[in-house]
């Protein structure tokens, strides 16, 4: 059994728990997710299983589209709804222009310190973990890239808005940081991931709803999930190249997209349509980058 699920995670649990959930029926050793979404938050969450795994990496570096909420006048430990309540500040009425002018900042590559409240693993601790036991570490500033951001609706106190960001990203931070900019503290009091690349959460199944006599049903093929890059063909000799973890050269390349183009990354089939992996393709021909036996 192997393949992706698009599953709408609901609020009130973790990312793992939703791997907890697939355990109790599907009989695989390896199972994992594309990156977690926070407890309060709910949208989607792409889970691997078997040698689909190898593959989440590629998944966890598309780009995420969220729609939240900003609550501003409130700060709180995990710069969330979840969190205990640290301070509280007036929030003067805002102008849409000053809220758009703010918005604007934050498009491009901007350096973001992440939440205390993080998966972030610092010798071999995740900070969640430590700031549960009491110690507070502030994480390194890390660099990302906003990629649009704009504000849909507001009121005095809180902003709705629609962003689509890099991997690595904290909306939460992002939250802080806006309304820090527009002179108050500020949380996310909701987040919805509606998009991870090509994975919509309109495609999504709702967690509660995938079980033992479907699941099957469910299961999004490797190669179809995969389909976000270009498909390149190799004859039957040069596949068995490809395999073995060796470079093809052009002459091997029996067939192959338009898109796909010099230095990119590929779905590399050999010449019956199986999916045999992923390349990234030179001028002179692929190279492996992950080979599925």
């Amino acid at each position: 059994m192997e393949g992706f699920y698009n599953i709408d995670k609901p609020a009130g649990i973790s990312s793992y728990d939703v791997i907890r959930h697939l355990k109790k029926f599907i009989k695989s050793r390896k199972i994992g997710h594309s990156g977690n979404l926070d407890p309060g938050a709910t949208g989607v969450l792409v889970v691997g299983i078997g040698r689909a795994t190898r593959l989440l990496e590629y998944i966890t570096d598309l780009e995420k589209e969220y729609i939240g909420t900003i609550k501003l006048g409130i700060m709180t430990d995990t710069l969330d709804s979840d969190g205990e309540i640290l301070l509280k500040k007036d929030v003067t009425l805002l102008e849409e222009s000053t809220i758009k002018e703010v918005f604007s900042r934050f498009v491009g590559e901007i350096e973001q310190t992440p939440p205390a409240y993080s998966a972030i693993k610092i010798k071999g601790k995740r900070l969640y973990e430590l700031a549960r036991e009491g110690v507070m570490v502030t994480p390194k500033k890390r660099k990302v890239k906003i990629y649009e951001l704009e504000p849909v609706s507001f009121s005095q106190d809180s902003i709705e808005f629609r962003a689509v960001v890099s991997r690595g990203t904290y909306l939460r931070s992002l939250a802080r940081d806006i309304a820090e900019k527009l002179g108050t503290v500020g949380i996310i009091e909701k987040l919805r991931r509606v998009r991870i690349g090509t994975f919509k959460v309109e495609d999504a199944i709702k967690l509660d709803n995938i079980n033992r006599d479907n699941y099957l049903a469910h299961l999004i093929p490797i190669k179809e999930a995969m389909s976000f890059f270009p498909a390149v063909y190799l004859s039957e000799r040069a596949a068995d190249h490809f395999r073995q973890g060796n470079m093809v050269s052009k002459a091997g390349i029996i067939k192959k997209d338009t898109k796909a183009s010099a230095f990119s990354y590929v779905r590399v089939f050999d010449d019956r349509e199986n999916f045999i992996g992923v390349g990234f393709l030179k001028w002179e021909g692929i190279v492996p980058r992950k080979v599925l036996p």
